[in-house]
């Protein structure tokens, strides 16, 4: 797709998501990086989009670097930031952070248990021992309640979009198919799908790793998740070391 084309799917993507509060979201994250119990943190954001939450937490830490596998979508974010293009199940990292977070559910878009566990060991590496990675999911009720309001149509600047959203019980699919027509009748075509994992099988990944789950809340609360929540947040520690 060419890159005026993703600066257009750019700013559909925004327009849509304009009533998410980024100002409390980063606010979150950064609550969760107290537990550290320490100033000038050195961080790492994967999935990290257009880079709004990260230019919310910028100052806040001692250093950060953001991260996304989209060229393009970095290319939205501030100058002021360290970015990396990657996928984050294959980390080109050397350094060693303190605090490792995720946003957005964009840890639903690995569509296999073996691509969580290739991110949980690739966070690892690059994580220190006292470190801690915290990042969202989408869980099935998310997508039941919802599914309907997504399915929408409007414009912006000129430019028109449909958005069609289905979850497919029987797979645990949840596709948005977007559909873009510019204003010189150009159309852009765009699926997004992300997987929804059972409650159960987020703890039965992690335990195969190096990890285990500190707290699992919902997500902007203080409330254990359960199988029953719409969004759960795994905030993960490292295993002690076995001398």
């Amino acid at each position: 797709m060419a890159s005026k084309s993703y600066s257009h799917l750019t700013l559909i993507y925004s327009y849509i998501m304009r009533s998410i509060d980024y100002s409390k979201w980063a606010s979150y994250i950064y609550s969760i990086s107290k537990l550290l119990r320490r100033k000038n943190l050195f961080t790492l954001e994967l999935a990290c989009g257009n880079g709004i939450i990260a230019g919310k937490l910028s100052g806040k830490f001692g250093y950060l670097c953001i991260s996304d596998l989209s060229i393009h979508m970095l290319n939205q974010s501030g100058d002021n930031l360290d970015k990396v293009c990657c996928d984050m199940t294959e980390l080109p990292f050397k350094q060693k952070f303190d605090f490792v977070f995720s946003t957005f559910d964009s840890v639903n878009y690995l569509m296999s248990k073996q691509k969580i566990l290739a991110m949980l060991n690739q966070v690892d590496l690059c994580l220190k021992q006292d470190g801690i990675f915290t990042f969202d999911v989408s869980l099935e009720n998310n997508s039941k309640l919802y599914q309907r309001y997504l399915n929408r149509k409007g414009s912006v600047n000129g430019i028109k979009f449909i958005q069609k959203s289905y979850y497919d019980e029987t797979k645990r699919i949840h596709n948005n198919y977007f559909e873009i027509t510019l204003a010189n009748g150009q159309k852009v075509e765009e699926i997004h799908r992300q997987k929804i994992y059972p409650f159960e099988d987020y703890f039965n990944v992690i335990d195969k790793s190096n990890f285990y789950v500190y707290k699992c809340k919902e997500a902007f609360t203080d409330i254990d998740a359960t199988p029953e929540s719409e969004r759960a947040q795994f905030i993960l520690k490292k295993k002690r070391i076995q001398c």
